[in-house]
């Protein structure tokens, strides 16, 4: 009689204690759990219609024509001798579109330069003739290349590739504005009698208007801000200088020039405070649950192995929601199948977090006519909603039934009426990129000012993922040591563990020599080439 008694307290109190271990608090920890609040208050986040941008790359000048440019047998435009130089340049836009996702973009902006071109070394023979022909024996000769400095105004347009954020993207522009070109300088003359050979300089007329042309190709960065590519730009306005000696000749003449080289795009982001409506609260309906055999309920019934001998082809868990349709809520469910069976409750199948509404019964727990066979069963299954700003865990729905007198004879309860038990969850977290997150701000514990996300960013989460489980019987949680039980359940750890965590669900029932219940405790230990450091207890919050 004690002993058919203290049976059926272990069985009630397995029953009770499966209902909390995996009720709403453990369930949550399972599932993606958007942070909860008030959102009377968002945050917008908007990228600043400003963008700035560098330039730096070589130069060639244009030196009025094709042939004047590059062909090195004539003098060029009787003079300068321009070659290759540099081109550096500073650009400020301002982009009208509201819309970020817009593939053509138009914008208002400056530029702003320096460029130089050296003297090309032909020069030196057109100078040497004019020495030859002057017949100076001590010539002295001075040379300095030209420079352009530059200021323009213009509109901007620039074409994505596609639809994205981060798409790769052109960008062109024709700006007009001012140009101060001092050109190229040489004076040449004799240094015993002082006689002027050949000199040609700068006017007093530097500046002159111009135009500016520019065509890039960029690729911007993951966080949509920089972009990096390479851009081609031209130039075109005029110079002006003179020959002088006995007989002043002024020249003016067109100037121009190409460059190629490495360019940069900043954008700027800013966070703006909006007010929004509240977004109506989510509540999570239990699910309606049932367990079928070949189509028919088998709620609460008491089966006989021994009489119950008729075939059955299936036997599985379902369930259907209570909750109202909601197209801005996203619904998942957790389900156990529990076997309560000699003092010893025991998960046999689960689906955490999952959007299908069945559940079919583990194969290795059902006899060869497809009854289950002998235990006490128990199944539950909760609700998960979430929406945007919050979510919510349903209470759990339970049922069960009762299979007894099986032909397979149950071993007796144990001399010593003590029952301890430790059950080891191992698990970790890993980094997964996601596309996108809601951002959040602080949220405070009274509604005033509270702050709900209304954007998203791009970023990493860490998704929970169980690697094994294992279990200890006669088990004192006070004296375990973890390592060893790790290192016993034979886990092999994927490469992206960093941080093993486990979680120990102690068990204590009966005459024990400590007290009764159910303790839970975790640990972490790190993780490195293919070593578990040492297992240190994390401190409840």
């Amino acid at each position: 009689m004690k002993s058919a008694l203290l049976r059926s307290l272990l069985v009630i109190t397995f029953t009770v204690m499966s209902l909390h271990v995996y009720g709403q608090n453990e369930y949550s920890s399972n599932c993606n759990d958007p942070a909860g609040g008030c959102d009377t208050v968002g945050i917008q986040h908007k990228i600043s219609p400003w963008r700035i941008g560098l330039f730096v790359g070589p130069a060639v000048a244009y030196c009025g024509s094709w042939e004047n440019t590059f062909n090195s047998d004539k003098f060029r435009d009787k003079s300068l001798f321009n070659g290759i130089g540099f081109n550096a340049a500073f650009n400020a836009d301002y982009y009208f579109n509201k819309s970020q996702t817009s593939r053509l973009k138009f914008g208002l902006g400056a530029v702003a330069g320096i460029q130089n071109f050296f003297l090309r070394k032909d020069v030196n023979p057109f100078l040497e003739r004019l020495i030859n022909n002057a017949g100076s024996r001590n010539p002295v000769i001075q040379k300095a290349p030209s420079e352009d400095f530059y200021l323009t105004f213009g509109p901007v347009l620039t074409f994505s590739f596609t639809n994205s954020i981060r798409s790769p993207y052109l960008e062109a522009s024709v700006r007009g504005g001012v140009f101060r070109t001092t050109p190229a300088a040489i004076f040449v003359y004799d240094g015993t009698t002082g006689d002027n050979v050949y000199s040609v300089t700068a006017s007093n007329k530097r500046y002159y208007p111009g135009l500016l042309a520019t065509l890039g190709f960029f690729i911007p960065s993951k966080n949509n801000l920089w972009a990096w590519g390479i851009e081609a730009t031209g130039f075109r306005t005029k110079v002006d200088y003179i020959f002088p000696g006995a007989t002043i000749y002024p020249y003016t003449r067109k100037h121009g020039g190409f460059s190629a080289g490495v360019a940069v795009r900043r954008r700027f982001e800013k966070d703006i405070p909006v007010a929004k409506e509240p977004t109506p609260p989510i509540v999570c309906v239990a699910p309606e649950i049932d367990i079928m055999m070949d189509g028919q309920s088998i709620k609460g019934y008491n089966f006989n192995l021994k009489k119950d001998t008729t075939q059955v082809d299936s036997l599985m868990l379902t369930w259907r929601t209570r909750s109202t349709p909601d197209s801005a809520t996203t619904e998942t469910f957790t389900a156990r199948i529990h076997q309560l069976n000699n003092g010893q409750d025991k998960v046999i199948a689960q689906v955490l977090c999952v959007k299908e509404n069945k559940l079919l019964w583990p194969a290795e727990y059902l006899a060869p006519n497809g009854h289950p066979v002998m235990g006490q069963y128990l199944v539950t299954v909760q609700s998960n909603r979430v929406s945007s700003c919050a979510s919510c865990v349903s209470e759990a729905s339970a049922t069960g039934f009762a299979v007894r007198d099986s032909v397979i004879i149950p071993p007796p309860l144990p001399p010593v009426l003590c029952y301890k038990q430790c059950d080891l969850e191992i698990y970790a977290y890993q980094r997964v990129r996601k596309g996108t997150r809601i951002k959040y701000g602080k949220s405070p514990e009274s509604c005033e000012d509270c702050i709900c996300p209304i954007d998203t960013v791009a970023r990493y989460v860490s998704v929970y993922r169980l690697l094994g489980t294992t279990k200890r019987d006669s088990c004192d949680a006070n004296y375990l040591n973890v390592r060893d039980e790790v290192a016993k359940a034979d886990i092999k750890f994927p490469s992206w563990v960093r941080t093993i965590y486990v979680k120990v669900r102690s068990t204590v029932l009966g005459d024990c020599d400590v007290p009764q219940g159910v303790t839970v405790k975790n640990y972490s230990a790190t993780y490195r080439r293919g070593v578990v450091g040492v297992f240190k207890e994390i401190p409840q919050k």
